[in-house]
């Protein structure tokens, strides 16, 4: 097929799937197959549609058929890299990563691709790599920061992951991923009000984002008033109930030091500090009682 051809069929494809036209974008596809059979970018393309669709065993069988038919196309393996990451069928998805990237080193989707696969395999280093390579390729920004805001969630670097997040929803408000990322951000920081206000406007930008569906049943409850009263009425009783409390819990702990006295791998350092906790707790809340009464 040629490139112009690629282009019409794509153009087409877009103004289909714009209008959730998924069974007439299918048949195109498959029309295209009927007059050039064996051509790997319709069936690569094919794979990909089915994926959208929710079909991942016609995806698996499309992507397939376009390595078959050119094994030697980086844009055959980048399709079947992609499906085999979203069956989650991780092994196939970096050997075919990597084989798209080494078949074409200059395209930013290849390694933005592999970087997706370590993500997804916790190899955080691996990942930055990737995205640095698909960044000096002429990845979009757009791409690269959610990428980046998971490796630094991946390495324990939450500030840094919450700060990505939140460039990543100002300098994208559009982006229905962005906000539903900042909105995570905030809940986990505290802020239901605003985490509730950005989910708002994920599911606007995107009605069937399930992330952002989620978030918003967490935040309507948390922000109901029942259920701030409730929180209220727990804390306030269990802070009532301290002293009691403290006193069974320096008890459970003094139990379990004596039966690690009674194994004898345990070694005596381990139980003593068991214990140490255990008698001081109810001395600990006392003494505080005292300082916060004078």
């Amino acid at each position: 097929m040629s490139q112009l051809d690629q282009s019409l069929i794509s153009a087409r494809l877009g103004e289909l799937i714009a209008d959730a036209r998924f069974a007439d974008a299918l048949q195109l596809l498959d029309d295209g197959l009927l007059e050039g059979p064996g051509d790997p970018w319709l069936s690569g393309m094919r794979a990909l549609l089915l994926l959208e669709t929710g079909d991942l065993t016609g995806a698996l069988t499309a992507s397939a058929t376009a390595v078959q038919q050119a094994p030697v196309a980086a844009f055959a393996h980048w399709t079947r890299g992609v499906v085999l990451l979203r069956a989650n069928i991780l092994p196939g998805a970096q050997r075919a990563a990597e084989r798209a990237v080494t078949l074409d080193p200059e395209e930013s989707d290849t390694h933005l691709l592999l970087a997706r696969v370590y993500l997804q395999t916790s190899h955080w280093e691996l990942a930055r790599m990737a995205i640095a390579d698909a960044d000096s390729h002429g990845a979009e920004e757009e791409e690269l920061l959610p990428l980046r805001a998971a490796i630094a969630a991946g390495r324990g670097l939450e500030e840094r992951a919450r700060d990505t997040w939140r460039v990543f929803a100002m300098k994208f408000p559009a982006n229905a991923l962005a906000r539903t990322g900042h909105a995570w951000t905030l809940l986990e920081a505290g802020d239901v009000q605003g985490a509730h206000e950005e989910f708002q406007q994920a599911r606007e930008l995107d009605p069937t984002n399930p992330w952002a569906q989620e978030g918003l049943v967490i935040t309507k409850t948390k922000l109901l008033p029942v259920h701030r009263r409730w929180t209220a009425a727990v804390w306030g009783r269990v802070m009532q109930r301290r002293e009691e409390t403290m006193v069974i819990t320096g008890s459970l702990l003094a139990s379990v030091a004596l039966s690690l006295l009674g194994l004898r791998r345990a070694g005596i350092v381990l139980p003593f500090v068991v214990m140490t906790v255990g008698a001081g707790l109810p001395m600990l809340d006392a003494w505080r009682r005292g300082v916060v009464t004078r």
